[in-house]
C-alpha cells in the first residue's frame, strides 16, 4: 500500500482550505476569492495611475490655455503657480541645454527657468 503525502494549501483571499482538484498549485479556492485578491492587490496600481492621468490632464489644459491666448512660451515659475507639474509628461527627450517634452499632443521646450516652443501637433 502506498502512502501518499497530503500538503494544506489555504485560500489567499479567505483562508479556507483549498481542495485540490484540477491543479495542486492552487492559491485560491474558488474564482471569486482569486478576483477579490486581485482586485484589492491592483487597486493601488489603479489609483496611482488614476492620479497621474489627472495630473496630465491638468497640463495639458493649462498648456491648452496658452496657445489659445496667443502664447507659446511662458516662465517656470509662473505656468508652476498655475499647477502646472513639469514632472508628469508623456514623452521626454532630454538635449543639452534643454529638454523636449510632450503632453499628449502637444509639444514644448523645456529649461530650468522656462517652457518655449509650445506648440499642438496635429
Amino acid at each position: 500500500m502506498e502512502t501518499q503525502d497530503h500538503y494544506h494549501s489555504f485560500c489567499l483571499e479567505c483562508g479556507d482550505e483549498i481542495s485540490y482538484g484540477k491543479r495542486s498549485d492552487s492559491k485560491f479556492c474558488c474564482d471569486r476569492c482569486r478576483c477579490r485578491w486581485h482586485n484589492r492587490h491592483m487597486q493601488g496600481k489603479r489609483r496611482q495611475k488614476e492620479k497621474a492621468e489627472r495630473i496630465m490632464e491638468k497640463n495639458h489644459q493649462i498648456l491648452i490655455d496658452l496657445l489659445e491666448k496667443g502664447e507659446n512660451s511662458i516662465d517656470l515659475l509662473q505656468i508652476k503657480n498655475q499647477g502646472f507639474r513639469p514632472e508628469y509628461a508623456s514623452t521626454v527627450l532630454k538635449g543639452r541645454t534643454s529638454m523636449t517634452m510632450s503632453c499628449y499632443n502637444i509639444r514644448y521646450k523645456m529649461t530650468e527657468q522656462k517652457i518655449f516652443g509650445i506648440k499642438k501637433e496635429e
